[in-house]
This record gives structure tokens, C-alpha cells and sequence, in this order.
């Protein structure tokens, strides 16, 4: 079997595979990779995605006329030996010089275990997309393989720092890119306020059934509130029977259940508010989205906020769980439709400035050039493929 040759282009542009742990699941990681991939391959840069399978009972995005998507059978997430041993195939399959692990024991086993064959010499590239353990962890404990960190936010960035001083020079940050509107944004003081939230529909990291608190101290104050929410996960179900059995005076919910990445700039452009009630995060993806079309952000203080948002300027930053705090300003948003428009130009006017798609793809690639300009790494023969 032979491993990460990677028969590069004739403009010498590596190629890259981004796997995806539990496949087209509902996710930010998701989104990101789809997206840049196709970007990619369209500036001929070659990428692919190697989808391993879903998460039982999870909603999944299509894959139709990509054809730069791989299957993998089998779910990374807590795969041993054996079922990495089975991935092998699959990941040489795609030739790749470059490989993303994203946030499996089981994809950066699998890599760690294709640099083992003499032949091999592909790179890695550890992206930590969230300021949670997890990633800290799988960063520090297959160091020895990774040639470049990407961390999505300073704090992140800083964490990396502090844990991997000895590779300070090999960690670099990358904000996501975003589409943002070309035009100013005008206030309909006739529709009901619209708050929107876009993400996976869980209580782990996502706390969503704060949205509950939510409506119900909302539904006590002067003013109409509609919320859409978007996207699909285990508290779902639960949610929209909580909700079918509620009456409100003056609030509405829809459950718009997964929605296709390219349909969510439409969502944040007709809505007014975006809400993330996160314990923690990178760079959240549907703020930034959000804020790119003019919605305003009222999000919870987690990695990425304070470093976007300007507090009474460009959005809102409240303590997590402060559900008390979000409802109020959401009020006084709706009291002052003048200040939502005023907030929502600035919004637009600083994710223009800072996440361009051109500026963010030409950084990676030169992410990946670098890593191309040094020896592949090999895994030390003596340390465990995974941590018992």
C-alpha cells in the first residue's frame, strides 16, 4: 500500500484531504470543510473530504455533484486499532500530501499510523476549531506528528502557546471567512422582532434549551418575537414538543430542521438578532455569517466573541447562562429599531474587513506550502497509535 505520494499538480499546489469524523453531520467543522474544499479545487488546489459515517440517528447534509467527497465506512469518533487499521485504505486512496484530522482520536490515529510505512510522506495539519480540552488534548498527544497548529481565535491560539512552547513559531491563526452583504441594511419596524439560531440543536457546548428561558422571560415584555431555529441534533424532538404544548401572546417559533450551508446567508439576512447561548467555542461560524449579512449577534462570552464583537457596537457578549441579560437587550433592540440598523451597518462594515474568502484561501495555501517546505514527520514506533 502506498501512502501520501500525493501527485501534485503541474503548478506544484499540494493536495489536501479534510476528514470529517462523523461525516456530513450538522456542524461548523462540517460547513467550513465543505466550503473550502469546493474553493479549493476550484482554484486548483486538489482537496478532498474522507466522510466517515454519521452519527446514528443525525440528520445529514447531501453530497450531490461533489466530487470531491470520499467515503469512509465507519465512525472515527472512538475508534481503536483494528477499525483505524480498516480506515488505511481509504485515506492512501485519496493521495493526499496533506492531511486535516479535524477532531478524532480516530482520524489522527490513522494518520499517525500512515506515517509509519517507510514510503509515506504526507503532512498534518492540526486545526483547533473550539477552546475546549478535547482539542487541546489530541494536539499535545500527536505533536510529534503535526507540522503546522491553526487555532480559529487568539485565546485559542495563546492555549496552544502555553501548552507547546517549543513550537510557538508553528502555530498560526485563522479566522473563518464569511459572505457579507454589499449593501446597508434598513429596519422593518412592521415585522415581528426575528431572532435566528443556526447550529447543531444540542445541550452539550450548545446549551439550547436555554432557548426556553429565553421565550418565557421574553414572552413577559412589550413587543412581538418570532424565532427560527436552524439545524438538527439530539434535543430537537424535545424542543418542539416543549413548544407545541406552549402558548405565547406574543411569540412564535419555527423549526426549520437542517438547512443547506448555501441557504443560511437567506436565514441571517432576514432575521434581525442571532443568538448562541454556547458554553464554549472557537470562532462561532453562524456568528460571523450572521453579522456578515447584518443580523446582530447576542452571544454568550466564549472564545471568539470579545475578539468580534465590540460590545454595544457591533453585537453583545453576556455570561453564559445569563438567558436574563440576552432577553433584555433583545427588548431594547426591539424598543430602538433605529439602534438595530445602526449596529447592524457596523456589523457588516467589520466582517468586511477581516474575513474575505480570496485573503483566508491564500493563507491556508500558504499554510500548506510551508508544511511542504519540511521533512514529513514519522510517529515514534514506542508511543501508542491511541491512548489507552
Amino acid at each position: 500500500m502506498t501512502f501520501g505520494h500525493g501527485n501534485s499538480p503541474p503548478d506544484g499546489a499540494p493536495s489536501v484531504a479534510f476528514a470529517l469524523p462523523a461525516g456530513l453531520t450538522n456542524g461548523g467543522v462540517t460547513t467550513w470543510a465543505l466550503a473550502l474544499s469546493k474553493r479549493l479545487n476550484q482554484k486548483n488546489h486538489p482537496a478532498k473530504l474522507i466522510c466517515h459515517s454519521a452519527w446514528p440517528n443525525r440528520a445529514t447534509f447531501t453530497s450531490d455533484g461533489r466530487s470531491d467527497v470520499v467515503y469512509c465506512d465507519g465512525l472515527a469518533w472512538g475508534a481503536g486499532i483494528a477499525a483505524i487499521r480498516g480506515f488505511l485504505p481509504t485515506y492512501a486512496a485519496v493521495k493526499a500530501n496533506i492531511f486535516i484530522p479535524n477532531w478524532s482520536w480516530g482520524t489522527y490515529g490513522t494518520v499517525s499510523l500512515m506515517s509509519l510505512d517507510e514510503d509515506c510522506a504526507i503532512r498534518v495539519i492540526a486545526f483547533a476549531h473550539s477552546d475546549q480540552d478535547h482539542y487541546y488534548e489530541l494536539s499535545t498527544y500527536y505533536e510529534p506528528i503535526i507540522s503546522k497548529f491553526v487555532g480559529v481565535s487568539e485565546t485559542i491560539c495563546q492555549r496552544l502557546r502555553d501548552l507547546l512552547p517549543s513550537r510557538a513559531d508553528d502555530i498560526c491563526k485563522l479566522m473563518y471567512p464569511v459572505a457579507v452583504r454589499n449593501d446597508n441594511r434598513k429596519s422593518n419596524h412592521e415585522k415581528p422582532f426575528t431572532i435566528a439560531y443556526g447550529g447543531r440543536v444540542e445541550q452539550r457546548q450548545k446549551r439550547i434549551l436555554d432557548l426556553i428561558a429565553l421565550a418565557d422571560l421574553l414572552a413577559s415584555k412589550t413587543g412581538n418575537y418570532h424565532f427560527k431555529i436552524a439545524g438538527d441534533g439530539p434535543q430537537l424532538a424535545q424542543l418542539i414538543e416543549h413548544f407545541a404544548n406552549k402558548e405565547y401572546p406574543n411569540i412564535s417559533i419555527k423549526f426549520l430542521g437542517l438547512v443547506a450551508h448555501e441557504r443560511m446567508t437567506d436565514l441571517w439576512a432576514a432575521s434581525d438578532i442571532s443568538i448562541l447561548f454556547s458554553e464554549f467555542e472557537g470562532m462561532s461560524i453562524s456568528m460571523l455569517e450572521s453579522m456578515g449579512q447584518g443580523c446582530v449577534p447576542i452571544v454568550t462570552d466564549v472564545s471568539g466573541a470579545k475578539e468580534k464583537i465590540t460590545h454595544g457596537q457591533t453585537g453583545f457578549v453576556v455570561a453564559v447562562g445569563d438567558v436574563a441579560a440576552m432577553a433584555q437587550i433583545i427588548a431594547d433592540l426591539d424598543a430602538n429599531r433605529a439602534r438595530v440598523e445602526q449596529i447592524s451597518n457596523a456589523c457588516i462594515a467589520s466582517v468586511r474587513e477581516h474575513h474575505s474568502f480570496d485573503a483566508y484561501d491564500q493563507a491556508f495555501v500558504k499554510i500548506m506550502r510551508e508544511c511542504m517546505s519540511e521533512p514529513p514527520a514519522k510517529w515514534p514506533g514506542n508511543r501508542a497509535i491511541v491512548p489507552n
